[in-house]
């Protein structure tokens, strides 16, 4: 009786803290229903939030078509799942190239995996850190994406709707696998016990903060130029559009300040419109940890953590670079020296990135290579060359080169 009653309580619990996403969607004005996720938020946290608040109005987002900071304005309204491939997923969530205007770091839990159709998970690009607002329902079983992508729910209602974008009868796509009739989102609502309660704006969430900053613009008709004086914050992004009518916006710039500049100077060469106007947008990264410029100065350790407990020490220093693989109890398994020992840092510790689309997601990136002196680990690893993944000041995932079939590993860096 006992045991049944405290089965009861837990599975009370777990109902009472659900968070729900309700999507009503249609195809070419014909209503297709609503289906209905259960987020993962407890266990997706930071995900989560970055989609409640974009679907909720609740956080801010930059329009790419114009750079305006839009607030309370729900983002997933009206968009279209712009890619479906039927025997794989359905796709959707951007507004333009951009998405929302930022990049979120990636989040994974080994308890959540795409082992099924329904999923709902965090699309991406080729590289870590580049998720923001697309994401995508799977249609069967696709455990290759597991540690590659961000599981964040699971449609539990209306999953016959989900089924039915399998047939290309009814949903025949075109080229990109777009989808030939527009699929869209008529509205995402967020509901459920948990929502009210759910902290959107956390520090541990690590999400980066939509705002604007303050510029004096300067026109120099003599020279052709023009002008934006700043000051430049660390660990921003400055969005730039430039239009000679305030109706149609173009050439996109990002600049990624990565320290502080005070009266900072962003120049427009060979302007010879007589109207020129610029709109701008900043994202803070404060949050976002960075990779270290140096790991190997200081007899640093980084623990790779295999999934059946066991792990890769590797202890490095300038002269004298060691490894050692341990079981899960910590017994020696083998040791050795290692080699060709290199750590680039994926961006310098001061300046500037400048470029034409985002960058951000390399603010937590550093690249690591070494040679074993003989087999190491479970895989016998010869050498390894791998981007590290920070997620906290100390704690990350190691992600291998896209393309590759393995999995992504959690590191710890342990410090003397």
């Amino acid at each position: 009786m006992r045991h049944s009653l405290l089965l009861f309580t837990l599975l009370l619990s777990q109902l009472s803290a659900q968070i729900h996403a309700d999507f009503t969607v249609s195809q070419g004005g014909t209503s297709l229903g609503t289906f209905r996720v259960l987020l993962e938020h407890q266990k997706a946290p930071r995900t989560c939030a970055n989609f409640i608040g974009l679907a909720s109005g609740k956080r801010a987002w930059i329009d790419s078509k114009n750079a305006a900071v839009r607030t309370n304005t729900p983002f997933y309204d009206g968009l279209i799942f712009h890619r479906l491939i039927h025997s794989f997923v359905i796709q959707g969530g951007a507004n333009g190239k951009d998405g929302p205007g930022y990049t979120i770091l990636d989040e994974y839990d080994q308890t959540l995996r795409h082992s099924s159709a329904y999923v709902l998970s965090m699309a991406k690009g080729p590289f870590p850190n580049t998720g923001s607002s697309q994401f995508f329902i799977t249609l069967r079983s696709a455990t290759e994406l597991d540690d590659k992508h961000s599981v964040f729910g699971k449609v539990i209602s209306g999953t016959d709707i989900i089924d039915k974008f399998k047939n290309p009868g009814i949903f025949p796509t075109g080229a990109g696998d777009k989808p030939v009739t527009p699929i869209v989102m008529d509205s995402v609502v967020i509901s459920g016990p948990d929502y009210a309660s759910f902290d959107l704006a956390a520090p541990s969430l690590r999400l980066p903060s939509v705002g604007n900053t303050t510029f004096i613009p300067e026109r120099n008709t003599a020279a052709s130029s023009f002008l934006l004086r700043f000051d430049r914050r660390p660990k921003t992004n400055y969005f730039f559009l430039q239009s000679t009518d305030l109706a149609t916006w173009s050439n996109p710039q990002h600049l990624l300040s990565l320290d502080s500049f005070a009266n900072y100077q962003f120049s427009y060469l060979s302007i010879t419109q007589p109207k020129f106007f610029v709109n701008t947008a900043t994202v803070q990264y404060e949050q976002i940890p960075e990779a270290p410029a140096d790991l190997v100065t200081g007899e640093k350790t980084v623990r790779i953590r295999y999934p059946n407990g066991s792990r890769i020490d590797l202890t490095l220093t300038p002269d004298f670079s060691v490894w050692e693989y341990a079981d899960i109890n910590g017994s020696n398994l083998g040791d050795g020296f290692l080699s060709n020992v290199l750590w680039t840092d994926s961006v310098p510790s001061a300046g500037f990135l400048a470029d034409t689309i985002l960058q951000t997601h390399r603010i937590p990136l550093g690249r690591l290579g070494v040679t074993f002196d003989s087999p190491a680990g479970p895989e016998n690893l010869s050498s390894l060359n791998t981007q590290l993944s920070f997620h906290t000041e100390t704690s990350g995932w190691l992600e291998e080169p896209s393309g590759t079939s393995r999995r992504r590993l959690p590191f710890e860096l342990i410090q003397p």
